[in-house]
């Protein structure tokens, strides 16, 4: 299988100097990081990116940061900033302190308006967010669909033992998920462990 195609960066970053020169390879060494991450989750590399972007940034970015940083699309920065938040993973931020520097007062309360964003750092919620999002409808919506296939193999005589010993498997998988969902939860949620 063929390597993705890295991130190009902007000319802007790369420069001579030795500080923003570290800082670029650290945010994009981040940024893949992320991307290779969450792609083990089978979620779009974008979302990985920006969440890498905001790890290895210093101080919160905007929407705009986002898009032009990383050179996405402002459909892709809204949709995967939008299920980060939903997962818990990122956090909406005061401005930075740099955007209060000498700007007229029309450009200062627009840059107050928009939202910031930093990562979620506590590895707990960042878990716990995904069990809660995404593992735990799986449970919901899993007795509907037994049902559903039993019910088909009502309607087919051939192959009914296998397709009935396929259904009594997946039940058992989500008994024990739903056992250990709360499990990890209390696990997750202790104060006492670290994050």
């Amino acid at each position: 299988m063929k390597d993705a195609p890295r991130l190009a960066w902007p000319v802007a970053v790369r420069s001579s100097h030795a500080a923003d020169e570290v800082s670029a390879n650290f945010e994009r060494e981040c940024v893949d990081f992320f991307a290779e991450v969450v792609q083990v989750a089978g979620v779009a590399k974008s979302v990985g990116h920006i969440y890498g972007l905001l790890y290895a940034s210093p101080e919160p970015l905007s929407f705009s940061d986002i898009v032009e940083r990383l050179r996405v699309s402002k459909g892709s920065a809204s949709q995967g900033l939008r299920l980060l938040r939903s997962l818990g993973a990122i956090n909406v931020a005061k401005p930075p302190l740099s955007t209060h520097g000498p700007h007229d007062a029309g450009s200062e309360a627009e840059l107050l308006r928009r939202d910031y964003y930093e990562p979620e750092l506590s590895l707990r919620k960042l878990v716990g967010g995904v069990l809660r999002e995404r593992v735990a409808p799986l449970t919901a919506t899993g007795a509907d669909r037994l049902t559903r296939l039993r019910g088909l193999v009502k309607q087919n005589g051939k192959n009914k033992i296998f397709y009935l010993n396929r259904i009594k498997q997946l039940e058992t998988w989500q008994r024990r998920l739903k056992t250990v969902l709360p499990v990890l939860g209390m696990m997750l949620g202790s104060k006492n462990r670290g994050k």
